[in-house]
């Protein structure tokens, strides 16, 4: 307790006193009575996945990346040699990983991507045990600081571009609720918000050409480190923006037919890369629905054996073994996927042999009924109306779920009319303008339609598409003009 309230004080103080916490044409209590509110967030958080199901039998992710991040800390005490491996990822094995990661969770879920995300999300909170002094709550304050200079970056990005009274702008981006509520967590989305404020900075702000590459860099590489796919969904938006500007000098309508054309000829004549595409999302559709409607992976033979819910009558569990009772169809996912190698179902019959238990995961109680991708590309370009529908309005009032559904069904519905209303009472706008606005506006389909073709439990999708609806929350504040908005006639009328 008392570290922490010693590293809230510093942060204080430096958001208060030091040119970091400066923002143009803002009180210079801004910052710190920012910091205040996310820390009042962050200890909301805390409560609610960390400090209340501490006992529980099922740990939430931020406990997990916490106590994972703990492990790895304790390796540099044992070895540093197997340290600076592990950390860095140069060198380590599954002698390590064995030796001292074997009680992980996240971290021994196996590194099957080029950039896996989690771990980093781990070797970040390692670094800050050095200076946490055994304190769960420091974490929570060093990235509720580091967010807090995101939204910061973000605003600086944006303020030159809206006709809001500047500090309705900040606090609009601050209280925007699933941004002020992820970013005050030990998960990724402080480090992701941090991203994007800097990678917004370097190509909206009127700063020097080295800083925008150094700041540019910066926010690039944190997002690569800690949400890859928020970079493939900036990717169409800035393709976009560069034909806009560069090749058809700031005309919309042709840039448009250009952008969509690119996007039917790839579709076309590259029928490997779209196939990929749709066996990758199929996979990631297939592991997530695993998650939300839980299930027990075994070690089989060269792979996993995926057992549901519904097949839990076929099976016996004896401590950390599973041993089959009745013939069964399950799902294998090999250790190692091959080149084009998809989860596929087999037969097994009764054997006396006993499976070693991988994990069992209980399931969530938001998780929906979607439909499944089957690696067709046909049926890919079919669920995208569901898609859309799944991840911009869920949850529905009818949905599963506790009892933070309600504020979350809220926000999405208050874009929604907030967007509406932006568009109604309209601003004229800048060619650049219209750029930048377009641009957004095709990240967040983009993001909302990765997020709805692979992820059937509503929770997930709360947490994984604020990006996407801080992007419509930006294009209002850009279009709206203030003046347009009269609640009551004057006398003269």
């Amino acid at each position: 307790m008392i570290i922490s309230t010693i590293y809230c004080l510093l942060f204080f103080m430096i958001f208060r006193f030091s040119k970091i916490g400066k923002i143009k044409n803002m009180s210079k209590w801004t910052m710190p009575i920012a910091f205040s509110i996310k820390i009042l967030i962050g200890l909301f958080f805390s409560y609610i996945y960390i400090y209340s199901i501490k006992e529980t039998a099922e740990p939430s992710d931020a406990m997990r990346f916490l106590e994972e991040s703990r492990m790895l800390h304790a390796v540099f005490f044992k070895s540093k040699s197997d340290f600076f491996a592990l950390f860095t990822g140069i060198g380590d094995n599954a002698r390590m990983i064995h030796q001292h990661l074997n009680k992980t969770f996240i971290w021994d879920a196996g590194n099957f991507t080029l950039i896996n995300d989690s771990r980093n999300t781990i070797r970040a909170n390692c670094l800050f045990h050095f200076i946490s002094f055994g304190s769960d709550f420091v974490h929570t304050i060093l990235l509720c600081a580091l967010s807090l200079l995101g939204i910061q970056q973000l605003y600086i990005s944006i303020q030159p571009y809206s006709k809001l009274k500047p500090v309705t702008l900040f606090y609009s981006l601050l209280l925007f609720p699933s941004l002020l509520f992820w970013s005050s967590s030990v998960l990724k989305e402080p480090f992701l918000i941090l991203g994007i404020g800097l990678f917004s900075r370097a190509c909206l702000s009127d700063l020097k050409l080295p800083k925008k590459i150094v700041i540019g860099l910066l926010g690039f590489l944190i997002l690569i480190l800690f949400k890859p796919y928020i970079i493939l969904c900036l990717f169409p938006g800035i393709l976009f923006y560069l034909i806009y500007k560069h090749l058809f000098k700031q005309r919309l309508t042709p840039s448009i037919y250009t952008v969509v054309l690119m996007i039917l000829l790839s579709i076309l004549i590259l029928p490997k890369q779209r196939q990929k595409l749709t066996d990758n999302l199929s996979i990631k559709q297939f592991n997530l629905e695993n998650v939300g409607k839980g299930g027990i992976h075994v070690y089989g033979v060269n792979g996993f054996y995926y057992f549901k819910p519904c097949q839990y009558k076929n099976i016996k569990i004896k401590g950390n073994y599973l041993e089959l009772i009745h013939p069964s169809d399950v799902m294998f996912l090999p250790y190692i996927a091959k080149k084009n190698e998809i989860p596929k179902k087999i037969h097994l019959k009764i054997t006396r042999e006993k499976w070693l238990i991988h994990i069992i995961m209980p399931g969530t109680k938001s998780y929906i009924k979607t439909t499944n991708i089957n690696f067709s590309f046909k049926q890919l370009l079919f669920n995208i109306p569901e898609a859309i529908t799944n991840s911009l309005l869920r949850p529905f009032p009818t949905d599963n779920g506790n009892f933070l559904k309600y504020p979350a069904m809220l926000e999405a519905w208050s874009i929604i009319l907030f967007l509406i209303s932006a568009i109604y009472f309209r601003r004229n706008t800048t060619p650049k303008m219209k750029g930048i606005v377009s641009c957004l506006f095709i990240f967040s389909i983009s993001l909302m339609l990765l997020i709805g073709w692979t992820t059937p439990v509503v929770g997930a999708i709360v947490r994984f598409r604020f990006p996407a609806q801080l992007a419509l929350l930006i294009i209002g504040f850009i279009l709206i003009d203030p003046s347009k908005i009269s609640f009551k006639k004057t006398k003269h009328e």
